[in-house]
């Protein structure tokens, strides 16, 4: 048996890009001005301007030395088509849901304690013992997470007092 080559490796791979911004309580400063022209309103299970804000020039403005990474990593200028704001009160949640089947989207978290809860994406297949695969990653505030749009993904209900924020942008 020992005679026997093999290799392995991954049928497919999804990834995930993670980001700290730099400066980030002057940004966080600076875009939370901006969102206070598009106050969110009531959805069902969390509060949004996702149809009211139109902040992606000031956006990429703001986070522009992210952006810049964003752009090196994509290799090309990308191209914003939307960005809004959620925030979750207590019991607040987030079904499961994607964005599209094309592009990127990413989170900018804006608010978020050690308890708040993280945003769990779902793989789009299972693993080799036909169970659904979740992921859940170690985010802080300041942190930007980018993934593909068709991933499903979620945000379990809040079971603190502090208000969990996000800022979401699509792009291509």
């Amino acid at each position: 048996m020992s005679n026997i080559k093999y290799f392995i490796e991954p049928v497919f791979k999804i990834e995930f890009f993670k980001i700290k911004c730099i400066n980030f309580k002057n940004k966080k400063e600076h875009i939370e001005k901006i969102l206070d022209q598009y106050p969110e309103i009531p959805f069902p299970n969390f509060f949004s301007n996702r149809n009211k804000a139109n902040i992606t020039w000031e956006l990429q403005e703001i986070f522009k030395d992210e952006f810049e990474l964003i752009n090196t990593k994509y290799n090309r200028k990308i191209k914003i088509d939307k960005a809004w704001s959620v925030t979750y009160d207590k019991g607040h949640y987030h079904v499961p849901h994607n964005h599209s089947s094309r592009g990127y989207t990413g989170i900018i978290y804006l608010q978020m304690k050690k308890d708040s809860p993280r945003t769990t994406y779902i793989s789009p297949f299972n693993n080799e013992n036909d169970e659904t695969v979740l992921y859940s990653p170690e985010v802080a505030e300041g942190d930007i997470m980018i993934v593909p749009q068709f991933i499903l993904h979620y945000t379990e209900p809040n079971k603190t007092f502090f208000k969990k924020r996000i800022l979401s942008f699509d792009f291509l």
